[in-house]
């Protein structure tokens, strides 16, 4: 980690953007195409605060929208034959009425079993309600989600341009140390 820190440091000279002869052109177009990175990698994190605020708004306002939901402990009377078909559960009403109605599977999903699912206003299985939580944890994982492929896509960059700037280095440096290779063998 330090050897790779060091080395982007020290490709970061300002000898690079003088008028030095020693400076090679694939040195000073290896440091433009470093700082156009670093320049994309900040936009990057831009976009990503970006999605994750608009992912936390829309969830949010989703969240708030939604009508009241009370819970209701229901027991499996059949479970899934198959991984897509839904359980059929069974309640009770306050009034005492028995209630039938599908559900989507959990795998642990066993005749007899209680489970724990959500009724509207008009007593209809709906889904879970949302709450800000969920749309803070939805925001904050697109936002990782867009950093983590930035930065992936940051370091990659990076290493191929370093290894291709070496590469060329290399073989500069080679065809140098043959030019000046004196028969001193004799």
């Amino acid at each position: 980690m330090l050897r790779f820190l060091s080395r982007e440091l020290h490709s970061w000279r300002l000898m690079h953007a003088t008028s030095n002869r020693l400076v090679r052109p694939t040195d000073r177009v290896e440091t433009l195409v470093l700082l156009t990175l670093w320049v994309s990698a900040l936009a990057g994190l831009l976009i990503a605060l970006t999605v994750g605020g608009n992912t936390y708004a829309t969830h949010k306002a989703t969240a708030d929208v939604q009508g009241p939901r009370h819970s209701v402990s229901a027991t499996v009377t059949t479970p899934p034959k198959q991984d897509d078909d839904p359980t059929i559960v069974v309640w009770r009403r306050p009034d005492g009425a028995r209630v039938t109605a599908a559900v989507d599977a959990e795998r642990t999903d066993r005749t007899g079993r209680v489970r724990i699912i959500w009724l509207d206003d008009q007593q209809r299985v709906a889904d879970p309600p949302r709450t800000a939580t969920d749309a803070v944890v939805e925001g904050v994982m697109a936002g990782l989600g867009v950093m983590m492929l930035t930065v992936l896509g940051w370091w990659g960059l990076v290493l191929l341009v370093r290894a291709a700037a070496d590469r060329h280095r290399m073989r500069r440096w080679e065809a140098e140390w043959r030019d000046l290779d004196i028969d001193s063998h004799r």
